[in-house]
């Protein structure tokens, strides 16, 4: 063996001097560099070893005078050594004790009597490097146990088979809320919030390969969580394990749950709702259309899109317009008055638009256009002013009270009627819904409330209803009130227009007519059953006379009875003339 020019600096633990000679001498012919230092017995070994471990090997001599126990001696030396190689040399030739010494933990077993130079030297540079990869190993081990139990992410290992907890790091015992100890009587089974099926088919095919899967855990305190594991197979002690990352997503798919719905608005809201949203360059020509287009104005967006604005809106209304966009510029958002657009039909519908100057934002960089079509609420509100004409008019031609309530105002108004009619004055009237509800007659309050309902909920245009009207002086008078309901853009009721006629000596009449009917239903029913019932006695009591009149014992008898039939018949027949006579 070629002579090695480091140095090598040896403890050689012996108590004969002739041993150690010869171990000095072998180690002289392999090495120029050497540094050795003797130590005769256990005590003086352990002095040197205590002071100083800076030995590159330590050779030890089983057979000291100072101590017996060589199972002690051996992990004495091993624990004082401080991880510096230990070679047992000995006259022991029983291997099996050798064997057993090599499990103390020494890094050799040589006999004295079979070593030379180059078994010596082989042997100490085999346990120096054999010490040195171990060394490394177990700083690699200590690196990465540093890295598994500091990291920020939440790591385990496990039973490759059973899926039982062998370790985990503080991040896993952070996040689910489990101990240490709670945490290594579990399976990773008792974390999974559904899937299960998935989840050990993905384990199963992937027993001994990487696998990457995303699921669900429960925390101790049943919080969900939304996981992204990455498992890698390991051995761990021997044992078939895998070592799994755990990345906590649950914030990430929140805020994509997020996202979805603000997308799902955004399409509600800009793609499908009843509002028309463009953006308009400098020139005015659109950039964008939302494909509500499609439904209010039955046109796609295609077709609009890189158009001119003002190609769409009626010659007469132009003017207006390009008057208010002047303020582009000044004003970060306005309104622009109601114009006519042209709609795909080619006919003209009427739009209210707002303007919001978005050009200095880079994700639009054009004017936002948000338009609603008013054709509806334009085509009633000219139906309402020729219907305001007609309403003047009746209201000078008519005696009737005509009211106007403003549903979103709460606010009514009355024609001049309803001084003549109720007798109100000026300072006794109020225009609200309320003061209106608190003058109708209690027995007939929550009848005309009811009835009221179908305008709101049902969507009822026409109401024809009778109730009673407290006047100012404190009497009811009956009313007919026939109300038509005006409705908004989308269909809500706006407005509701009354005309109130003073029922109330029609009503008298009909009610004196309704009394006088239930009189004559009584005489009706009296004549039909109490005037029967003596005058069926008499008619049968005759017809007994008639064909038994020569074999009765009790004529005298049935003639009483006659005359008392007769006397109960007249005596109805006067009482009805009597309530015939009070009627009429």
């Amino acid at each position: 063996m070629t002579k090695d020019s480091g140095e090598l600096k040896i403890l050689v633990i012996e108590d004969n001097p002739g041993d150690f000679i010869l171990i000095e001498d072998y180690l002289s012919e392999e090495h120029h560099a050497l540094e050795i230092q003797r130590a005769e017995n256990f005590k003086i070994a352990k002095a040197i070893l205590k002071k100083t471990s800076d030995f590159d090997t330590v050779l030890l001599d089983l057979s000291l005078p100072d101590i017996n126990n060589t199972e002690l001696l051996v992990k004495e030396i091993l624990s004082f050594s401080n991880e510096t190689p230990v070679v047992v040399l000995t006259g022991y030739t029983n291997k099996d004790y050798g064997v057993k010494t090599l499990s103390w933990g020494v890094s050799d077993y040589l006999l004295k009597d079979e070593i030379n130079a180059s078994i010596l030297s082989k042997s100490i540079h085999y346990s120096m490097e054999r010490n040195k990869v171990q060394h490394q190993l177990y700083e690699s081990e200590e690196k990465y146990r540093t890295l598994f139990d500091s990291s920020p992410l939440p790591m385990w290992v496990l039973d490759r088979n059973s899926l039982e907890f062998l370790s985990v790091n503080q991040a896993a015992v952070n996040l689910y809320g489990y101990t240490r100890e709670e945490f290594m009587q579990m399976s990773v089974r008792d974390l999974w919030a559904d899937d299960e099926a998935r989840i050990e088919e993905t384990v199963e095919e992937n027993l001994h390969d990487f696998f990457n899967i995303k699921v669900k855990h429960y925390t101790k305190n049943r919080n969900l969580l939304y996981i992204d594991v990455q498992s890698n197979p390991i051995l761990f002690g021997g044992r078939e394990a895998r070592v799994t990352q755990a990345h906590n997503i649950t914030e990430k798919i929140k805020a994509e749950e997020k996202l979805r719905h603000s997308q799902e608005r955004f399409k509600a809201l800009v793609q499908d709702g009843s509002d028309l949203i463009s953006i308009i360059d400098e020139n005015f020509h659109y950039a964008y259309v939302s494909p509500s287009v499609k439904h209010i104005l039955g046109v796609d967006p295609e077709k609009i899109e890189g158009r001119n604005v003002f190609d769409f809106i009626h010659r007469e209304d132009r003017d207006k317009i390009e008057g208010k966009i002047q303020y582009l510029g000044r004003r970060k958002s306005f309104q622009l008055p109601s114009y006519r657009y042209k709609d795909g039909k080619g006919e003209w519908r009427w739009l209210e638009t707002i303007i919001s100057d978005l050009r200095d934002d880079p994700a639009v960089n054009g004017l936002i256009a948000n338009s609603r079509d008013i054709t509806k609420s334009k085509v009633q509100e000219q139906q309402l002013r020729e219907s305001l004409e007609r309403y003047d008019i009746v209201a000078k031609a008519t005696s009737d009270l005509i009211t106007d309530f403003d549903v979103e105002k709460n606010e009514f108004q009355y024609s001049n009627a309803i001084y003549d009619i109720f007798g109100y004055s000026q300072e006794g009237l109020a225009p609200s819904k309320e003061w209106w509800q608190d003058r109708i007659h209690p027995e007939d309050k929550q009848r005309v409330i009811e009835a009221a309902k179908g305008i709101y909920e049902h969507g009822q245009k026409i109401l024809g209803i009778e109730y009673r009207f407290r006047c100012a002086n404190g009497e009811y008078k009956y009313i007919l009130d026939r109300s038509y309901v005006i409705t908004d853009a989308i269909g809500k009721p706006s407005r509701i227009i009354g005309s109130m006629q003073d029922i109330t000596e029609r009503r008298k009449y009909i009610n004196a007519i309704e009394r006088s009917n239930e009189r004559l239903r009584e005489i009706a029913w009296t004549q039909s059953h109490v005037v029967r019932a003596p005058l069926a006695r008499i008619m049968g009591l005759i017809e007994l006379l008639k064909n038994q009149r020569n074999n009765l014992d009790n004529i005298e008898e049935i003639i009483d009875n006659i005359l008392n039939s007769s006397e109960e018949l007249d005596k109805v027949i006067r009482k009805i003339t009597i309530k015939t006579e009070e009627e009429f």
